[in-house]
């Protein structure tokens, strides 16, 4: 090898070696995404909210809870709207068999039935909870036919943490069936 090939190499290389260095200190020091730990809770009489649940949990990779009051609302569909009634009237807020640590969250999506207009009674006593103030919040919703109604108002109103977004209302006959409607809506809330 000629003096000239040499020095060229040597360059070469000595280029190849600063672009690979630069490249690894560039990546030591950009910084790392961050994404936030969103929880999914829900309370699911029918299992539509329950379905709906589990589609946005998994468009966006969140944990996934239950809302469940200490006492089961009865199995008869007529029992328990009566008993949903007459808790709404009466602004009943009923204990909760378990919460979240919700230290661990940063923005939390809340899904609840439209039971007589309003949220489930359960969903409500969980909104209220002074540890979500700070945190996130969204609704999600399932309906028979009801629509919003005041669902999104109440939910705004209740909440303890800060509503960052409209709520995702679908019907409880597609609840199964929207992913796609799940997915668009969670991913688009940029957590």
């Amino acid at each position: 090898m000629n003096r000239r090939n040499f020095l060229m190499n040597a360059v070469a290389l000595a280029a190849g070696a600063a672009v690979a260095g630069c490249s690894k200190a560039q990546d030591a020091v950009a910084p790392a995404p961050t994404k936030s730990k969103v929880l999914v809770a829900y309370y699911s009489w029918s299992g539509n909210t329950k379905a709906l649940a589990q589609h946005i949990a998994t468009a966006i990779g969140a944990d996934l809870f239950e809302i469940k009051p200490t006492k089961a609302y009865p199995s008869a569909y007529h029992a328990c709207t009566e008993q949903a009634k007459q808790e709404i009237a009466a602004g009943a807020r009923p204990a909760l068999a378990a919460l979240p640590d919700f230290a661990k969250y940063d923005a939390v999506l809340v899904g609840s039935p439209n039971w007589w207009g309003t949220l489930a009674p359960p969903v409500s006593t969980f909104i209220e909870n002074e540890a979500l103030a700070g945190k996130k919040m969204a609704l999600f919703q399932t309906h028979g036919g009801g629509g919003a109604q005041r669902c999104g108002q109440d939910f705004k109103t209740q909440a303890k943490g800060t509503v960052i977004a409209e709520p995702l209302i679908v019907s409880g006959s597609r609840a199964s069936r929207s992913q796609a409607e799940a997915a668009h809506w969670a991913q688009g809330l940029g957590l």
